[in-house]
Parts: C-alpha cells; sequence; structure tokens
C-alpha cells in the first residue's frame, strides 16, 4: 500500500472560468475552439514524478492553466541545496517532504485541483498506480535512478490513455527537452544500462553526455565532473529550472490538445532526439542524443577566444 494523499477539488465553475480567463483565448483560433481546449485541460491528468526544480514548478503552472487533476510523486525531503530554485524550499520547510509540501501549494491555488501525493515517489510497486489515467507524464526523476525510472516507463508503456512521457534535463545555461512515445525507443534502450548497475566514473559519464548532449562552455566539461564526483550530485544553476519549465509547459499543453503539429507547432521528435536551447546564446535546435558531445567544436572556440582575452 502506498503513502498516497488525495485533496480533493472542489467545484467552482465561476471561480475556474475567471482564473483561466487570460490563457483560454490562446487555446484555439475562435472562441469554440478555445472554450472546448479548456474544458480538455479540465480533464486531464497529469502526472509529475519529481518535484524538484522543473517538477515542483510544473505542477504550479499547469495547476494554473486549469488541469484538474495532478498527481505528484518524490520521496525526499527538502534541504539547504534546494532552496536556490525549488518550490516548496525554504527555511521552514527543510526536512518535510518535497511532494506533500508541493501538493499543499497546488491546492491552495485555488482548491478546485484534485492532487494525488505518492509520499514514497515512484516504486517498482506503486509505478503503475501512478501512470493510470494519467494523459501525460512528466519524468523528472534523477537521471541516475535506474529502477524508479525504468518502472515508471514500463507503466507508461502498458497504460493506454497516456499519450508520451515528457521531461526536461538542464546543464548550465541549457534546457534539454525530450519525449518517450508508446513505439519510440525506450529508455532502457537509450541508456543500454541495466537497473541494477552499480555507477562507476563511465557509466556516469555515459547517463550525462545522453541528457546533456550540447554542454555550455564554461566552466569546462572536465570541472562540471569534477564539482559532481566531489559532491556526489549534479550541479544546477539556478536560472536554468525555470528556462525549461518555459519549454516544457508549452509542450505539454499542445500534447494534451491534440495540437502539437503544423500550423500550431513545429513536432518534438521523440528520443533520441531532443530540443536543446541555450539562454546565453539565444540559440535552439533538434539534435541526435547518443552518448556524444554534439558542440565540441564550439567548444573549443570558445575556449580559445577567451583564453585569447586572458592574455
Amino acid at each position: 500500500m502506498s503513502d498516497k494523499i488525495v485533496l480533493i477539488g472542489k467545484k467552482d465553475p465561476e471561480i475556474y472560468k475567471q482564473r483561466v480567463n487570460r490563457t483560454e483565448v490562446f487555446l484555439g483560433v475562435d472562441e469554440q475552439e478555445q472554450k472546448k481546449a479548456q474544458q480538455i485541460l479540465a480533464e486531464s491528468t497529469v502526472g509529475i514524478a519529481g518535484t524538484g526544480g522543473i517538477g515542483g514548478a510544473m505542477a504550479l503552472r499547469l495547476a494554473r492553466f486549469g488541469v484538474k487533476c495532478i498527481k505528484i510523486a518524490d520521496p525526499e525531503l527538502f534541504d539547504w541545496t534546494n532552496v536556490n530554485r525549488q518550490l516548496g524550499a525554504s527555511k521552514a520547510n527543510i526536512g518535510k517532504n518535497k511532494s506533500e509540501v508541493v501538493g499543499n501549494i497546488v491546492y491552495e491555488l485555488a482548491e478546485d485541483i484534485t492532487v494525488e501525493i505518492f509520499k514514497d515517489g515512484i516504486t517498482v510497486e506503486n509505478a503503475s498506480e501512478f501512470v493510470k489515467d494519467c494523459d501525460i507524464i512528466l519524468d523528472q526523476i534523477e537521471f541516475f535512478t535506474l529502477q524508479e525510472k525504468y518502472a515508471l516507463h514500463r507503466a507508461f508503456r502498458a497504460e493506454n490513455k497516456a499519450v508520451c512521457i515528457l521531461l526536461c534535463s538542464v546543464i548550465g545555461w541549457n534546457a534539454h527537452m525530450y519525449k518517450f512515445e508508446k513505439d519510440s525507443m525506450t529508455v532502457e534502450e537509450w541508456y543500454g544500462i541495466p537497473e541494477d548497475t552499480v555507477f562507476d566514473e563511465v557509466q556516469t559519464d555515459k547517463l550525462v553526455k545522453l541528457w546533456a548532449p550540447k554542454f555550455p562552455p564554461f566552466p569546462s566539461y572536465q570541472e562540471v565532473r569534477r564539482w559532481m564526483k566531489d559532491n556526489n550530485a549534479a550541479p544546477i544553476f539556478a536560472g536554468a529550472p525555470p528556462l525549461a519549465e518555459g519549454i516544457l509547459t508549452q509542450r505539454v499543453i499542445l500534447s494534451l490538445l491534440g495540437k502539437e503539429h503544423p500550423p500550431y507547432a513545429k513536432w518534438l521528435p521523440p528520443i533520441p532526439q531532443m530540443y536543446v536551447y541555450d539562454a546565453a546564446t539565444l540559440s535552439g535546435e533538434i539534435v541526435t542524443s547518443d552518448g556524444e558531445i554534439k558542440n565540441l567544436k564550439e567548444l573549443e572556440i570558445a575556449w580559445s577566444v577567451y583564453n585569447q582575452s586572458k592574455k
């Protein structure tokens, strides 16, 4: 039996109408299409696995859009390293369960959203329960948490209703957005690592290059890897999660509405391709994630310019 809390949303059509009013016009080409789209969002269920810097913000953002059923899962407790970026991270919440804190923030937005809180996070035992009835799943589980991540993806592939899994990872000023569909490459195939793997330098390096195929030039890749080894964690620039939240929100809404195609939008191909946006250079592109860093030449040029400037 999972440690789950369910906060039941209260029905108040008038308040709901007022609070989504300024968004609704952008959901369709005319009033009829706009109303229909908003109703789709109201009836959608989104599951968010991981309520860190991106997942927690996404839960609140989708609630603001009018999604009325949100599932969230995270077993971790807030600590001081979370304060630079995570919704709910504060002195008062240090030591509290992330999903419970975020779930209450989301519910208190308007008290018209049903929030299911899985305090145990995603487990092999509860993955199917979490995914059940979800239209879209956001996988914001740590990239190295294999058993839970694989369980979530297996449950997704077995759930008929779920359209796709979307996720974002960040490194420096870059946000990497990607998705898995029912007939796309699986996360197990993409990672190519058994779920009982004991991580070493080689395995960690492989996964870092998969979820971040374009690296920011500063600091160097070697310096980032040194930091990760010394701190046993992934460094996160505080400005990157809001960037990820922005591009991921648009894609979730388009996917829920079935408008992730021309003329409404450009289709995001599934893994092994992903969209990378670099806020420092104001550039974005689709790249293939195959374990190789894609911008080595650009990194060399950036460092050459930097070294010349120091002379």
